[in-house]
């Protein structure tokens, strides 16, 4: 499924940052304003591929299943989805899955280093270890 949205993407370079990325795959929000109205109900555009949000969504669907034996497929993602159904309707739950599915793909693409999986609580001592070791920029 991967190589269709690599495929979908053609030139990565195109895209600076992953809200461009996810507003390629028309997973970003529309907007609904006019005067000084400002709309709070805001669908997704749906403006971006038609076929790879199929995909997007096919790989989102599989990746918060769990197994015969009741093990998740992946538990950060499944983990995530549960907290945003306590809120949001399950639909809504699986957009944000693909949402942060993007950012996954964007972040190997541009870093070009295989994905690994993190908890969240894992990945802010990685980041806050980098940040640390990092070395200061004088100006």
């Amino acid at each position: 499924m991967l190589t269709i949205q690599i495929a979908e993407i053609n030139d990565f370079s195109l895209f600076k940052s992953p809200k461009a990325f996810t507003a390629f795959f028309g997973i970003d929000p529309s907007v609904n304003q006019s005067g000084k109205f400002t709309g709070d109900r805001n669908r997704i555009s749906k403006r971006g591929t038609r076929i790879g949000r199929r995909v997007l969504f096919t790989m989102a669907l599989s990746s918060i299943r769990t197994t015969r034996n009741g093990d998740s497929i992946n538990p950060i993602l499944r983990d995530y989805y549960l907290k945003k159904c306590v809120s949001k309707k399950k639909k809504v739950a699986l957009i944000a899955v693909m949402h942060k599915l993007l950012h996954y793909i964007f972040a190997v693409l541009r870093d070009l280093k295989p994905f690994e999986f993190r908890s969240p609580q894992e990945h802010q001592a990685w980041r806050n270890n980098k940040l640390q070791t990092a070395p200061k920029h004088v100006a």
